[in-house]
This record gives structure tokens, sequence and C-alpha cells, in this order.
């Protein structure tokens, strides 16, 4: 199996992942999203879709990731949970402002208000043990994907430190179907966490 890369370029990192109160978005179909409240905790792997009002109360159809990818396929239909909008957040990109975010180990590095949902910083792969099953950015054609998944852990071809990645819908329809995905080999410096 060949490398997907052509280059040796160390991009900087990418974006970071702000939660926005699903109450100040317009779109929100297919977003990736949080949902909780305070006091309680923060679900991801989530996708939502436009918000409708029940009740005159503003709610937001929520679905998991597996079953996102699974309504894409066509594999059935997906049932969302109605969510009241102020317990949703929309994950949106922001530029990265610090590019030396620190390692994942620093626990002090890492505190976050309990009560509200965090900022998901990405983190270098190299960083991070225990990749596979994870969602990460990929920097791929002179840009930045945030849908693959990552199936092994790094390994060396030729002096390289790599690491395989599927794209996400692969990911599910392999959990779901069993259908076997076929990996791309990733410089390892080409990918950060979500």
């Amino acid at each position: 199996m060949g490398l997907a890369d052509d280059t040796f370029d160390v991009p900087d990192p990418p974006p970071v992942l702000v939660p926005v109160p699903a109450v100040r978005v317009f779109d929100m179909h297919s977003a990736r999203v949080v949902s909780g409240s305070a006091g309680i905790g923060w679900q991801f792997d989530l996708r939502a879709d436009d918000p409708v009002t029940r009740e005159g109360a503003m709610m937001v159809p929520l679905i998991t990731e597996a079953d996102y990818y699974r309504a894409v396929d066509g594999d059935g239909d997906a049932y969302a949970t109605l969510v009241p909008a102020e317990d949703v957040w929309v994950q949106r990109a922001e530029p990265n402002p610090d590019a030396s975010t620190p390692p994942p180990g620093y626990l002090i590095d890492r505190l976050t208000d309990p009560d509200a949902p965090p900022v998901r910083r990405p983190y270098p792969a190299s960083d991070v043990p225990g990749l596979i099953g994870l969602r990460v950015w990929y920097w791929r054609g002179g840009q930045f994907r945030d849908d693959f998944r990552c199936v092994s852990e790094p390994f060396e071809i030729d002096g390289d430190f790599c690491v395989r990645v599927i794209e996400e819908s692969a990911w599910y329809r392999w959990r779901r179907r069993g259908q076997p995905p076929k990996p791309i080999d990733a410089f390892i410096h080409h990918l950060w966490t979500q």
C-alpha cells in the first residue's frame, strides 16, 4: 500500500472546534453538535438538523453519527431525538489562536468548566496514544479534511511514520455492514486528533 501524501510539508495546526449555541446558528443541517447541560455533562458525535418548533419551544432534531452515515448510505431512516435548542451547541471550526497547544497529557492545561461545553483543540497525532477509532483532521491536497478515522496505531514505512486512516463514512459502513474499507497510509505529521 502506497502513501497517499506526496509532500513533507508540515502545515500549521487545524482549527479549534468552538461550541456555538444553537439559538445563534441559522443552518444546522448535518452539523456536528454537542448536547448536554450544566450540572450533567456533554455528548459528542451527534449530528443536527434544522430546528423545529413544538408547543412554542425551539427543538433541534439530533441523531448519532452512526445513524447519520447509515441514512447517508440509504440503509434506512434515521429517527431523531428532539432536544431543546438551549441544550445544543454547534461545533464551529475557528482559526487556531495558539499553534503551540501543549500535548494532551498535561492535566493543568486540560482543565475546563464542567458546566460549559468544551472547546476541542487539535493535538498532533504523534502526541496522542490510542489513535484507533479517533476522528482526525487530515492535511491532504493542501487543505484539512475533518472526516477521517484512524484504523491503526503509528508504524514506519521506509523511515516515515504513518497511520492508516479511512473516511468516516467508510468507518461507519465497516462497523455496520462489515464491508472492509480502503485505508490510506497518511504521514503522522499530517494528522491531528479532534
